[in-house]
């Protein structure tokens, strides 16, 4: 059985603290510095524009929490919080059993456990953060549940970026590299000297490392007499690559009839191209050396070229605050990547805090017109949900985190990306402008009504129990009954935890008089349009 829902802090308290303290935490900002991060959040609007960063959605218990220890004493907190991750699964036959049915098929052959159990982490968890770097590391190295259909062998992928997410980069590279699910998904599982398949050495040099082309530090691309992008490697190299990444294969089956999805991947040397090969920047591999030499040399060779910082910097920047960074910000973060402060290259840590704690995360307090970035479902589902306590459609439990078919029609279908450019064009833009909005890629007519539709499935329904959702989720906006009574202070209560604190004034008269052509006699209906109303807006759905 669920375990009841966490007791959140009352709105009573909120709005105590709200009045006692004004719109400010710490005291107004006094100096240049202290108008963007400075130590502590100087608003509650502050904190959670900060948790939209860092966690996977605000709520009043991590905003008193991060008031309390400041930005940095947040961050290192979350770094040694406890792992929620994913079990390890049962693995299980390759073809389906004549005997399993309906609930069997379900749980052992398709994403349905994996999907829940990352709303449960998603919507309870202590890391959020390491849960919001774990997501954006799986849409840069994807793995797709298309093609491994069994949540087993999905499993321990998911569990090196949650593994990884606070490591060293080079390590999560290799862990991933051995992966089992990767080895199938990009044909390095079987791969072999006499037919070396090109497909992992194309994507983990293309998409999981260095990109197409040269990069300065600040992710712009290194330009030829001509003004064109210089390569950062040719077919050649391609070639090379796929020849280092020959000769592994599934370790030992546990069972007859069961590819081991579970351990690392294990060479066999006679599989192994063994003649020497020429990779990134001239570096040559000398002849006749080992499957794994050859693989941790070119892991190497990888790691320390000078395009990874900034190029992997640059996605999680835009996976995580803005899709638009600027040179300087790319260039800060890829500085944090080469050296973490103490000579270590790769520091995942160091690069988290080079990119949540930068001034042009914060752009407080009005941000840049090309700042921020579109919700994707995931990101607006938990956003939503987390913002109002979150828990079983009958109120009386945690909910069994059955929200994937709310993904799915509004465009994502969780950890079932449809290419190994994950769910949306990295490419894609903003409609109307010359700015950069991967999520627009999956944001049409279609996909923004069924977005509307969520909002209102939850503000004024539920989603109900069912043969897959034996608890349902509900969203507790009963809280804020009390205060429906006027409108203004109603607006202003949800101004931090859903706006930031920023929700414009023309929006805040809108809603406020939308809020007021409701009965006063029925409180309940005038919280929930307000909720309604800012969940729905232009202004909520892209996080600025």
């Amino acid at each position: 059985m669920p375990q009841k829902p966490r007791r959140y802090f009352t709105l009573r308290l909120v709005v105590f603290c709200l009045l006692l303290l004004g719109s400010t935490l710490r005291g107004a900002p006094q100096s240049d510095k202290d108008k963007k991060w400075g130590y502590y959040p100087a608003t509650y609007g502050d904190a959670a524009q900060f948790l939209e960063y860092s966690t996977w959605g605000p709520n009043w218990n991590f905003m008193f929490y991060l008031a309390g220890l400041g930005y940095e004493q947040f961050l290192e907190d979350q770094f040694v919080a406890p792992l929620s991750s994913y079990p390890t699964l049962p693995l299980v036959p390759a073809t389906i059993p004549a005997d399993c049915d309906t609930i069997c098929r379900r749980d052992n052959y398709s994403m349905y456990p994996l999907q829940n159990r990352f709303y449960l982490n998603a919507l309870y968890g202590q890391d959020q953060l390491r849960q919001r770097v774990a997501f954006a590391l799986h849409q840069i190295f994807v793995v797709s549940g298309v093609d491994i259909t069994h949540p087993s062998r999905m499993a321990p992928y998911l569990q090196i970026l949650d593994r990884n997410a606070f490591g060293n980069y080079r390590q999560l590279l290799y862990e991933i590299t051995l992966n089992p699910a990767m080895g199938n998904y990009l044909d390095m599982a079987g791969n072999n000297a006499d037919n070396p398949n090109e497909n992992y050495a194309r994507e983990v040099l293309q998409l999981f490392s260095i990109g197409l082309n040269q990069l300065n530090e600040n992710g712009t691309p290194v330009l030829d007499q001509y003004g064109q992008p210089v390569p950062a490697y040719d077919q050649n190299t391609v070639n090379a690559f796929a020849r280092v990444f020959t000769g592994w294969n599934f370790a030992a089956a546990p069972a007859t009839g069961i590819v081991n999805y579970i351990d690392p991947m294990v060479p066999t040397q006679r599989r192994h191209d063994v003649s020497s090969k020429i990779l990134l920047q001239g570096v040559t591999l000398p002849a006749n050396q080992s499957a794994a030499q050859d693989l941790s040399a070119a892991i190497d060779n990888i790691f320390m070229h000078p395009n990874v910082g900034p190029f992997i910097g640059k996605q999680l920047i835009q996976h995580l605050v803005t899709s638009n960074p600027s040179p300087v910000y790319v260039q800060r973060v890829a500085r944090a990547f080469a050296d973490n402060g103490l000579g270590v290259r790769g520091d995942m840590k160091a690069v988290i805090k080079a990119i949540l704690l930068d001034d042009e995360a914060a752009q407080n307090p009005t941000p840049d017109p090309g700042e921020g970035h579109l919700r994707h479902p995931v990101l607006f589902v938990t956003s939503l949900l987390r913002a109002f306590n979150p828990r079983s459609a009958d109120g009386l439990n945690i909910s069994d985190g059955y929200l994937n078919p709310q993904n799915v029609n509004m465009g994502l279908d969780l950890f079932r990306p449809p290419s190994v450019f994950s769910y949306f064009s990295p490419s894609t833009g903003v409609p109307g402008s010359s700015l950069r909005g991967p999520e627009f890629g999956i944001l049409n007519t279609s996909t923004s009504v069924r977005r509307a539709n969520f909002v209102n499935t939850m503000v004024f329904s539920r989603v109900g129990v069912a043969a897959n959702s034996p608890y349902g989720t509900s969203m507790d906006l009963g809280q804020f009954d009390a205060f429906a009574g006027n409108p203004e202070e109603l607006v202003a209560i949800l101004n931090p935890i859903m706006m930031r604190g920023r929700m414009t004034k023309g929006m805040f008269d809108a809603v406020v008089v939308a809020v007021k052509a409701v009965g006063a006699n029925n409180p309940h209906r005038r919280v929930q349009t307000a909720v309604y109303l800012i969940a729905t807006s232009a202004q909520y759905q892209v996080v600025r």
